[in-house]
């Protein structure tokens, strides 16, 4: 198929999304020329009532957001320099950071984050994130002047916007607190999605369904799993004989695997034999250069159509709550980086002018955002510039 046959759906859904931004353009303030900002006074009321009633209660969560706060910060800034290493030190290994977009494949993975839930998810993941920033500040007593949305191109985000010059005056822990409540609250959000799929519909799936085996999201190029002719959405219901029905048994057996040998995969019924590689990150473990579902593939115990009803309301609420916790975690963590504007900048420029004074300050601030910058950029892009790396290389040669 051809990336517009595969891909018609979503670029017609952004497309949509960019021309509503061109026809309403009069009532965005476009800012950097790419920047659409559209401000409102929802929610304000809202964040008034609960930042005042509960202020002692949200300052102290505040405060703890903090601690959270600078430890998911050096934690993504680790992560992402290890990234780094691993792209450079493994020539065959992809990045594991990445941007995520619904409804687009995750450079470097078969995974596709479903285009509605995934913008429904993002939708509750940003509302959580601003609308943290502005109960705490109000518990503060700083003013919000508005919220809103803002496109950059067809990709939405939300802001509230305090009262700057309130924000500059304010001790530096009032600062602090304000700028991790949105990453402190998507981490609760993450552990609350983790808690609700664990206790809740896990079970309620698990009593519904009986585990058949792990379906297949896909294959990875160049290794003997796509050439035998395994594809995404197949079920693997064996590995060697031994029979597998759910994600931990496939694991465990393909633990015990070494590269270069031979493996019998049975899926859909049919027997593939595979003769392992190298894994990327460990040369001594086997690699089928398969993707697999941590959920197990299930066959309903009951064939009635209310039951089946129920199954997928069940099933569309838990990939919601799945893949709002996973873009939770993922936006609460990038919005912790050293960088300029966002939060993890913010805080880290605030405790630089305390130890340096403004000017030095501020300084170093700048120069921690371009090296943050690049770092990210080489993640993100790092296929193309070691494309371009090898092309150059060639030339050189």
């Amino acid at each position: 198929m051809t990336f517009l046959q595969d891909y018609k759906w979503v670029i017609l859904f952004y497309s949509a999304i960019l021309l509503l931004v061109f026809i309403f353009r009069g009532k965005f303030d476009v800012q950097h020329k790419f920047l659409a900002m559209y401000r409102t006074k929802i929610g304000l009321g809202l964040m008034d009532r609960l930042g005042t009633k509960h202020s002692e209660t949200i300052k102290l969560l505040g405060y703890i957001g903090i601690g959270a706060g600078y430890v998911g910060l050096f934690m993504i800034l680790y992560y992402m320099i290890k990234n780094l290493f691993t792209l450079i030190m493994i020539p065959t290994a992809t990045s594991a950071v990445s941007l995520v977009i619904p409804g687009v494949k995750i450079p470097g993975s078969p995974v596709t984050i479903p285009l509605i839930t995934g913008w429904i998810a993002l939708f509750l993941v940003i509302v959580v994130h601003e609308f943290s920033h502005g109960v705490v500040a109000r518990a503060h007593k700083i003013k919000v002047n508005s919220s809103g949305i803002f496109f950059m191109g067809p990709l939405m985000g939300a802001f509230v916007e305090p009262d700057e010059k309130e924000l500059r005056k304010q001790q530096d822990t009032t600062q602090y607190s304000i700028y991790a409540a949105g990453p402190f609250s998507n981490m609760l959000l993450a552990l609350s999605c983790i808690l609700l799929l664990t206790y809740a519909f896990t079970p309620a799936l698990n009593a519904m369904e009986n585990q058949v085996g792990v379906e297949l999201v896909g294959v990875t190029d160049g290794y003997s799993a796509a050439a035998s002719g395994l594809a995404s959405g197949m079920v693997i219901t064996a590995v060697n004989s031994v029979s597998v029905v759910n994600f931990e048994q496939f694991t465990n057996e393909v633990k015990r695997l070494r590269p270069d040998e031979t493996v019998s995969l049975t899926a859909n019924g049919t027997v593939y034999s595979i003769v392992t590689n190298a894994s990327p990150s460990d040369p001594k473990q086997g690699y089928l250069g398969v993707m697999t579902s941590n959920r197990a593939k299930t066959e309903l115990k009951n064939d009635s159509i209310y039951f089946k009803i129920l199954s997928i309301i069940l099933k569309w609420f838990a990939e919601l709550v799945g893949v709002t916790g996973l873009l939770s975690l993922g936006i609460g963590l990038a919005n912790l980086l050293p960088l300029g504007p966002v939060d993890g900048g913010r805080m880290l420029q605030v405790t630089l002018q305390k130890i340096k004074g403004k000017e030095k300050g501020d300084n170093l601030w700048k120069r921690i955002s371009v090296a943050t910058l690049m770092l990210m950029a080489i993640n993100l892009f790092w296929p193309a510039l070691r494309w371009i790396l090898n092309l150059l290389g060639g030339i050189f040669k």
